[in-house]
């Protein structure tokens, strides 16, 4: 089965797969095999990820398999997959543990062994940046630092915390870094990623992942301003999530770029980017139509479960959320590169490129 969001558009932009028992049954048995290979992180892994996505196709039905081709060449923001098994006890803990007992924790490995499984039938490949999470596949999100609305037990309130896109704070609209390219390397810099997705270890509260298709958005805009944004009359201000040391804090950027695949690709942080002072009137002009139309957007609002995931087209979405408020809420994501680009490799297998 699937659904279309939104019903009654003729832009169609985020499709949920809902999985059968049968197809559930078969993802879990190709999912544990991964897992027990290792999951993502493990030289060999993806080979055969990809080979299980090729037998698992074989159990979706033809709309099924035509959504994900469509997603698989760019035409689509959003890809919601639901109905999925929950073979392991996911009961919630009292308190989040360490990021380090995270990374041996074999639900979380299950979890992101499916991830690239899932990344797969939308013919990407999981990646990581050298420059971001220590340059390992497997990320888990959560509020680790503090800093949030409602503190940690380990949080010192008489030391100020170093706030993170991962800490105790909101996130505003944004597609992920680098904000330099989308498809082909340049100046040193791979593309962004193509997609990211997320599930969830555990989401108490059930606080919702937003985000906002920008196919809608820019027709808003206008053909006009839209040129607009692609002239590289833009900044941005450096993520301290990256490794401490790299990355650029400012850089003539556009934000919009014409993609022959997918259309369009954009590249954007809310709180992150601005426009360059001896920008014209007009591409400022452009600037603040577009944030504008951000602002006024009514976002998609996914709930994130362990029978859950969402495939999100870094491409052209926008995705954010409000402060957590149950700091034991955690996502396993990994970042996927299309067909279509071209990073700089630093190790094929597992894929590591130059951030």
């Amino acid at each position: 089965m699937y659904k279309l969001y939104p019903p009654s558009d003729d832009l169609i932009e985020v499709v949920e797969i809902i999985l059968s028992e049968d197809q559930a049954s078969t993802l879990d048995i190709f999912t544990r095999h991964l897992a027990d290979a290792g999951g993502p992180s493990v030289s060999g892994v993806q080979k055969t990820a990809k080979h299980y996505a090729e037998l698992f196709a074989s159990k979706l039905s033809v709309k099924q398999k035509a959504y994900l081709d469509t997603y698989a060449d760019g035409q689509l923001a959003v890809l919601m997959f639901t109905g999925m098994l929950v073979p392991h006890d996911f009961d919630i803990p009292d308190v989040l543990p360490s990021l380090a007992e995270l990374e041996y924790d074999s639900r979380g490995n299950y979890l992101a062994a499916r991830n690239q499984l899932l990344l797969c039938l939308v013919q990407q490949r999981a990646f990581a940046f050298d420059m971001d999470n220590d340059g390992k596949i497997v990320r888990f999100v959560a509020n680790f630092k503090g800093g949030g609305r409602i503190p940690r037990d380990d949080e010192d309130p008489a030391h100020p915390v170093n706030l993170s896109s991962h800490a105790g704070v909101g996130l505003g609209p944004h597609t992920e870094a680098p904000y330099h390219c989308s498809v082909h390397s340049r100046d040193l810099h791979s593309p962004a990623p193509s997609s990211l997705i997320l599930t969830a270890l555990w989401n108490p509260l059930d606080e919702p992942t937003q985000v906002i298709p920008l196919g809608k958005v820019l027709d808003e805009v206008g053909t006009k301003d839209a040129l607009a944004l692609t002239s590289h009359s833009f900044r941005y201000t450096r993520s301290d999530s990256f490794v401490k040391g790299k990355g650029e804090q400012d850089s003539s950027v556009s934000i919009l770029e014409f993609d022959p695949q997918g259309e369009f690709s954009v590249r954007y942080n809310y709180y992150r980017f601005s426009v360059l002072p001896d920008a014209s009137p007009l591409i400022k002009k452009a600037f603040m139509n577009f944030k504008s139309r951000v602002q006024s957007a009514t976002p998609f609002a996914f709930v994130l479960q362990p029978s859950s995931a969402l495939i999100i087209n870094n491409s052209r979405t926008l995705h954010c959320r409000e402060i957590i408020q149950d700091n034991r809420r955690l996502l396993v994501r990994l970042f996927g590169y299309s067909r279509f680009a071209k990073p700089i490799i630093l190790n094929d297998d597992p894929l590591i490129v130059q951030g």
